[in-house]
């Protein structure tokens, strides 16, 4: 499919300017090489970076970890890392070598990472150990053979549908309690799945075959999982392309159901792209278009800045390679 020379143009409005008003320092950097394409000698973007890896490094713990966890979104020791290395810094820089080997603490016997003081189903491994094994492999730690292990661990926990469901969710239904929020279906996968995308290996991989497979046989229905007995899987069609309310967080709001269409397509859309899906494939182009399809008059999406950020990396990954910006997942 022949591709625009500039992927903005197929936007309804370019948002660059509504965006650098309101933008921190780590999402200004992100407009202004990614959107922007400054290069990287510019002095704006040159002195934003330093900017940047000063208030990362200055946050790091005297153990190398970031908020004393090896998971915490934003604010753990798994981004902050990704962070740095999409900034330039290797693993071979000490800040990065000790947060490191911080993470590595955490790997028990069957190849998981777990941390304490977790909830929501994070305690059980599933999202710690992707988070950690996504980090250590954009950090060049791919063929690790702990890494290896990790990975291995994370896939014995993909369902015979190609689905993930994570330790805790399995265990509560297996008990008939119910399925926890977000750690099972459409948004586990996608979630694992980025993590799978990190090597070529595992992007190669059976596992990440058939976990994409899964995700894009939904398109074009509303699909949830029942969090009550017995747990029936419920999927009815509709105009569009994806739909999972586990992608909006949280489980008690019951959003619109334009916001769970608009999020749960940009996150299926993100990891379908990581792993090398292109617009070739008729259900991820139908997606782009939809997602364009979904911009406001002013150029941003639900009305949020860093949503709209994402969404734009999204749609251009599509059409040309990004330069460094990486999505970090949950």
């Amino acid at each position: 499919m022949e591709k625009p020379q500039d992927w903005k143009s197929i936007l309804k409005v370019d948002p660059t300017d509504l965006l650098l008003q309101e933008a921190g320092n780590l999402d200004k950097y992100y407009i202004l090489r990614e959107i922007m394409e400054k290069s990287e000698d510019d002095t704006e973007v040159s002195n934003l970076k330093d900017t940047l890896v000063n208030e990362i490094l200055g946050k790091q713990l005297e153990n190398g970890s970031w908020n004393g966890k090896p998971y915490d979104y934003q604010d753990g020791t798994t981004h902050q890392l990704m962070k740095l290395i999409e900034l330039g810094l290797s693993a071979q820089d000490a800040p990065v070598k000790k947060g490191t080997e911080y993470l590595f603490q955490y790997q028990v016997e069957n190849g998981s990472f777990v941390q304490e003081g977790t909830q929501c189903g994070v305690e059980a491994g599933l999202v710690p150990t992707n988070a950690v094994l996504l980090a250590l492999a954009r950090m060049g730690y791919g063929n690790h053979p702990k890494v290896a292990k990790g990975y291995e661990w994370l896939c014995s926990w993909q369902d015979e549908d190609g689905s993930w469901i994570s330790p805790r969710a399995k265990k509560r239904r297996d008990k008939g309690e119910g399925y926890p929020h977000p750690y099972c279906g459409l948004h586990a996968t996608c979630n694992s799945l980025l993590g799978l995308s990190a090597t070529k290996k595992t992007r190669e991989s059976q596992a990440a075959k058939r976990g994409a497979e899964f995700i894009l046989s939904l398109y074009g229905s509303k699909y949830d999982r029942s969090v009550e007995s017995p747990y029936a899987v419920t999927s009815t069609p509709f105009d569009g392309a994806w739909f999972d309310p586990r992608c909006v967080a949280p489980a008690d709001t019951k959003p619109p159901d334009i916001v769970v269409d608009i999020v749960s397509t940009q996150h299926v859309l993100s990891t379908l792209s990581m792993l090398g899906y292109d617009l070739d494939n008729e259900k991820v182009k139908a997606g782009v278009q939809r997602l364009i399809g979904f911009q406001s008059q002013d150029g941003l999406w639900l009305m949020d800045h860093q949503f709209t950020l994402v969404t734009l990396m999204t749609i251009k990954s599509f059409h040309q390679p990004l330069r460094f910006f990486s999505f970090h997942g949950h």
